[in-house]
């Protein structure tokens, strides 16, 4: 008959020695959370508030690195439209030649003093007519018989309200039942006709 083995087996020591170190970690390991549990605020206002000003730092920090960002761009477009030169000292000699250039460009650039004035032509101060009173204006607008008259369409204006001031007020004494517009009517075919007119005085010579 065998012997019956006296002694411990390795092997089942150390798993046994592994288990139970395992088993020691797990209840530490729960006791610590049991702890942070019984510790930790369970109050809901704390807790908004606390993830509030975890929003604020956050936004903040967004806005700072943007603001950088775009500085960082600003100075690099700064850098690329400004070429960095090496600074180039400035001779007497060449500031002399700036100034004369500068001199030299201002008398070029020529400036409305030195054109000379220039005639308006789109007034001709013969055709003006001055004159206070109906038979003034008739008679500064009457043409002399022996000159020709070239322009009649110039004083046509002129000449229809002269006619109009003395023929008007006549027609509304014959007809003071008509309407201001069917006088005004009446009156520009009178005028068509009449020898008061420049444009009939033309066809007549």
């Amino acid at each position: 008959m065998p012997k019956k083995f006296q002694g411990e087996n390795s092997k089942a020591a150390v798993a046994k020695a592994r288990k139970a170190e395992a088993a020691a970690q797990e209840k530490l390991k729960k006791d610590k959370a049991e702890e942070e549990a019984f510790w930790d605020d369970d109050d809901k206002q704390i807790k908004k508030k606390l993830a509030r000003k975890e929003d604020r730092d956050k936004k903040r920090q967004a806005e700072l690195e943007r603001k950088a960002q775009n500085r960082a761009l600003a100075e690099d477009e700064v850098a690329e439209i400004v070429p960095k030169l090496p600074p180039q000292k400035v001779t007497a000699y060449q500031l002399q030649k700036n100034r004369e250039k500068q001199e030299a460009e201002k008398e070029s650039i020529e400036t409305h003093l030195d054109v000379p004035l220039v005639e308006n032509l789109n007034r001709d101060t013969d055709e003006i007519v001055s004159a206070s009173g109906i038979d003034a204006a008739l008679s500064a607008l009457s043409v002399p018989d022996d000159s020709t008259d070239r322009h009649p369409e110039r004083r046509m204006a002129a000449a229809f309200k002269a006619f109009e001031s003395v023929r008007l007020p006549q027609i509304k004494k014959e007809n003071p039942n008509l309407r201001l517009s069917q006088l005004k009517q009446m009156l520009r075919k009178e005028w068509q006709k009449s020898p008061e007119n420049p444009l009939n005085k033309r066809q007549l010579e």
